[in-house]
């Protein structure tokens, strides 16, 4: 583990705990370990070193005496402010959006993810390059260098733009070939996972999985950023299938770069009719919901049914205090790893699905097979019954094929 100082940067509101288990979780996730602290509240940024002077001097004198050479902020900071720090300290000083961006690089598995973290950190990167090659080449690798930094000194500003023009370029391709996947999966209630990250969407994928799908699992682990990349999964709940999609999870503080990469990773999102909200009961969730809540803003996902699913509810100590979050509105209680709590999701799910159903009695002519199979492989019927031309069906149907197949329903 490469040690590091961690520094959080506070203002008078900010929740210090938090912030601490927040940056010390992102850094143990990109392979480094915190074994000094510290922090200070910031009321005017210092143009200089974004900090006081007295705690750069703090922070040296930290680094000479546990034999540190790597500081991590947990704010984004200038190309001048990252120069004068280094210039200063005699350390390499990585900042919050060089922290996610490395996790990333570590984290992207598919094309698409990798092409739109290359893209993000060379847009981070573009605005510095002035500055990147003094500090970058006192570098010996670890945490905030991975991914395309390394090839800096070799190339100019102008390849960089060529660079970002040609990313740009593939990621409309691969959007292309999205679009036509999901045209494939029309007839069926599209549900996205969505919430900050680590509160355990992957695990809820994985479980229902195990319950109700036959599709192979998605990479879930204890970590910020487990992973990345967008995992969309068949399910069959009864004769109620449904895709379940786990999405890259939601943080606070991201750059206008890192933001746009982000965002477009969640385009999945727009085109779900059902959005499970996940939170961790267990951590701070007026911090999550504000941070998930602006995020969906700038996503501009439209009216969607929403449910809110606080998970980990088995590590959390005051289950009351929890219980009083989104009252108005659709919500769960669970632990994803108990299968009767998954079940109740999947009722609850269903039972949201199915609130604008309708009761009817339809009427199939024997010679409409095709239609039979569709009503009979998604609807739970009610009541059959058979006559001399075709098939009685009492079921409760959805509001588009009650529209659809109207002339066969009784009444309409």
């Amino acid at each position: 583990m490469q040690k590091v100082i961690q520094v959080n940067v506070l203002d008078k509101d900010d929740d210090l705990d938090n912030k601490i288990y927040e940056l010390e979780s992102l850094i143990n996730t990109a392979g480094g370990e915190s074994v000094a602290y510290v922090s200070q509240v910031v009321s005017k940024v210092n143009p200089r070193y974004f900090i006081g002077k007295g705690k750069v001097s703090e922070i040296k004198d930290l680094a000479k005496k546990n034999d540190i050479d790597t500081v991590i902020f947990d704010v984004e900071l200038s190309a001048s402010q990252l120069y004068n720090l280094e210039e200063e300290m005699k350390l390499h000083v990585v900042d919050w959006t060089s922290l996610i961006l490395d996790i990333f690089a570590m984290r992207a598995n598919t094309r698409e993810s990798r092409l739109k973290i290359k893209l993000a950190q060379l847009k981070y990167q573009l605005p510095r390059i002035n500055k990147w090659f003094s500090y970058l080449s006192r570098q010996a690798g670890g945490i905030g260098t991975r991914g395309p930094g390394e090839t800096m000194l070799e190339t100019d500003r102008r390849a960089i733009v060529r660079d970002i023009k040609s990313l740009e370029k593939a990621l409309k391709d691969v959007e292309k070939t999205k679009r036509i996947n999901r045209s494939s999966r029309k007839g069926l209630h599209n549900i996205s996972l969505v919430g900050y990250t680590n509160a355990g969407k992957s695990t809820i994928l994985n479980g229902m999985l195990s319950l109700f799908g036959e599709d192979k699992y998605v990479y879930s682990d204890d970590l910020l950023f487990a992973t990345l990349d967008t995992s969309t999964r068949r399910l069959d709940f009864s004769n109620t299938k449904v895709t379940l999609t786990d999405t890259v999870g939601f943080i606070d503080n991201l750059s206008e770069e890192l933001n746009d990469s982000f965002l477009t990773t969640l385009e999945e999102v727009k085109f779900a009719d059902m959005l499970l909200i996940v939170i961790d009961g267990s951590a701070n969730i007026d911090h999550q919901l504000r941070t998930i809540e602006k995020s969906l803003e700038d996503i501009e996902v439209g009216n969607k049914d929403l449910l809110y699913v606080f998970n980990k509810m088995d590590k959390v100590d005051d289950e009351l205090k929890v219980s009083l979050y989104k009252r108005g509105e659709e919500r769960i209680f669970i632990s994803a790893r108990n299968d009767k709590d998954l079940e109740r999701l999947k009722d609850k799910i269903v039972s949201i699905i199915k609130k604008d159903y309708k009761l009817v009695d339809m009427h199939i002519p024997y010679a409409e097979g095709s239609l039979m199979d569709y009503i009979m492989s998604n609807y739970d019927i009610l009541e059959k019954e058979y006559d001399g031309k075709g098939t009685r069906l009492s079921f409760e149907i959805s509001k588009e094929d009650y529209q659809r197949y109207g002339s066969y329903i009784k009444g309409v």
